[in-house]
Order: structure tokens, then C-alpha cells, then sequence
């Protein structure tokens, strides 16, 4: 499917607030793939169908998870707007013919992170937190850093986002709490080997 057939699908599936949230996502996306010299239609597909899981209410995520036969967690079940994500995932296969597994890796991780990410996954989750609406303390730090260095941006989102976890008495996902590890378990060392 185009590109062009993709985002028609996506706004009759969407309601208007999660569809120009979306399209906010993949001109986010695609002008930090043009910075950082990243694949851009690769990125726009995976940032413009990262919430197409989204046309499940919240509500029925988890309902809708098991009768796809999708493999949920403990913090997932605990917390279904997490599926979203791996809606997401299906609904990109099935719905929108995308048979890429780093497209569908971004889409996959948009939410929550994870360690080992491709470039590509976290400029969908950084464009994802720093889209234009969102508005936060510090957002317009994480934007700039964005454009200067994808892996320090991507240490300060982990961050930001467990705070915001913490603050709200919600769960924090093994896959965000990984990604962090990660690059912190890496700036650990190159500040020990100084």
C-alpha cells in the first residue's frame, strides 16, 4: 500500500485528534531522519501508523489483544493502554500491508522504548514524545537535543518518562526501564574509563 492510501485508511479509522496527532508524529519523524541523515520514508510509515492500534478504545485493548492471540505481559495487563502499541503492530500487517519488521519495530516500541532500539525505532518514539502539541517541562530542551544527539535525547526521554510515570502511580514497562539501563549502563563506563 502507498503511502498516500496508508494515511487516507488512517484518517477513516482515526478520530481527528489521534489523526493529526499522527500526522504531527511523521513530520516530527521526518525532519529528524533529514538531520540525522536516517531513512525517511522507512521512518514516515512506521511515524505515521505508530497509533493506528488506536482504533481499539482504550477500554477494549485488552479484550481485543486476546482475541487476536496477542502475547500480553503483566504491566500490560495491568495497564491495556500499553497494547496499543501492539494494536499497532497487527493492524499494520493486516490493515495496511506493512511487512517491514523495523517499521513495525517503531511502531512496536513508540510507547514504551526498549534497549537495542534501531535509529529508526527511536526517532518514532522521540518524535512521538516531542511532536509540536506536546507541551511539558523540558520539552523544548529534548527538542533541540534531538536535532544534536538521537542517543542523549533518547537517555533524557527514558527519563522524562519514568518521572511522569512515577508522578502519576502508574507502571513502568521492563522495556522502558531497559532502554534506559542501557545507555545509562554505557555513559557509566565512558565516565569510569575517563
Amino acid at each position: 500500500m502507498k503511502l498516500e492510501a496508508m494515511r487516507e485508511l488512517l484518517q477513516k479509522s482515526l478520530d481527528n485528534k489521534r489523526y493529526r496527532h499522527s500526522v504531527a508524529v511523521y513530520e516530527t519523524a521526518l525532519k529528524l531522519a533529514k538531520i540525522h541523515g536516517l531513512a525517511e520514508e522507512k521512518i514516515g510509515i512506521s511515524a505515521l501508523l505508530h497509533d493506528c492500534g488506536r482504533e481499539i478504545a482504550s477500554r477494549d485493548n485488552l479484550a481485543k489483544s486476546e482475541e487476536l492471540g496477542l502475547k500480553i505481559d503483566k504491566v500490560e495487563k495491568n495497564q491495556p493502554i500499553l497494547l496499543h502499541a501492539k494494536l499497532g503492530v497487527y493492524y499494520a500487517q493486516h490493515k495496511y500491508g506493512v511487512t517491514d519488521k523495523e517499521i513495525l519495530e517503531g511502531i512496536r516500541y513508540h510507547t514504551t522504548g526498549a534497549a537495542h532500539m534501531s535509529k529508526l525505532a527511536q526517532v518514532v518514539y522521540l518524535a512521538d514524545m516531542l511532536e509540536p502539541a506536546r507541551d511539558f517541562p523540558g520539552v523544548d530542551k529534548l527538542r533541540q537535543l534531538a536535532k544534536e544527539d538521537l542517543e542523549r535525547c533518547l537517555f533524557e526521554g527514558f527519563a522524562q518518562t519514568i518521572r511522569y510515570l512515577l508522578d502519576g502511580e502508574l507502571l513502568i514497562h521492563p522495556d522502558c526501564l531497559e532502554g534506559y539501563n542501557e545507555i545509562a549502563t554505557k555513559y557509566k563506563k565512558a565516565k569510569f574509563n575517563r
